[in-house]
């Protein structure tokens, strides 16, 4: 049950642990930030299946086995994935919401598709918005006999259909 503890000079005339081979605990701690070179990357499992490194410029998360998984195991709380605005200060623009089961994306954070960003989805706070910029837009429902229904507020706290697209007839009823 005894230690093995890796110290040096603190960088203020004194002394500190930076590394300990805890033998109470069958655990390494780490006391000080690893630093690795670029390319020189921190590798799990017995086969290298996993390896965190940098190349000088990106940081790098490299899997070679199986599936990668990015869990959240606290009850009720989020993953939430952040990056530079813009203008040197980081924004969220998803969640994943450990509570409600929702991805939550804030308002004017666009959701956008295709290589030419051709298809946009968002909420600028006060309209949902849905932008097609090449090509037709299809809205497809593939149920047999199946429907398709534009529903809005119908002026008394309710919702109501105002245009049904009926796939058992192929007509469209206002």
């Amino acid at each position: 049950d005894k230690d093995i503890i890796l110290r040096s000079d603190d960088g203020s005339g004194g002394v500190t642990a930076y590394l300990t081979l805890d033998g109470s605990n069958t655990r390494t701690n780490v006391h000080k930030n690893l630093r690795f070179d670029d390319n020189i990357g921190a590798v799990f499992g017995s086969g290298a299946a996993l390896k965190l490194h940098s190349d000088g410029s990106n940081g790098i998360i490299d899997n070679f086995q199986g599936i990668l998984y990015i869990r959240q195991q606290v009850d009720d709380q989020d993953i939430v994935f952040q990056s530079d605005d813009g203008s040197g200060s980081l924004t969220t623009y998803m969640m994943l919401d450990g509570s409600s089961k929702r991805i939550d994306i804030p308002d004017d954070i666009r959701l956008t598709l295709g290589t030419s960003d051709d298809l946009q989805i968002y909420h600028n706070a006060t309209n949902s918005v849905i932008e097609n910029y090449t090509g037709d837009l299809f809205i497809k429902n593939n149920t047999d006999d199946g429907d398709i229904k534009f529903q809005s507020d119908d002026g008394s706290g309710g919702v109501t259909t105002y245009m049904t697209i009926d796939g058992s007839d192929t007509s469209v009823l206002f």
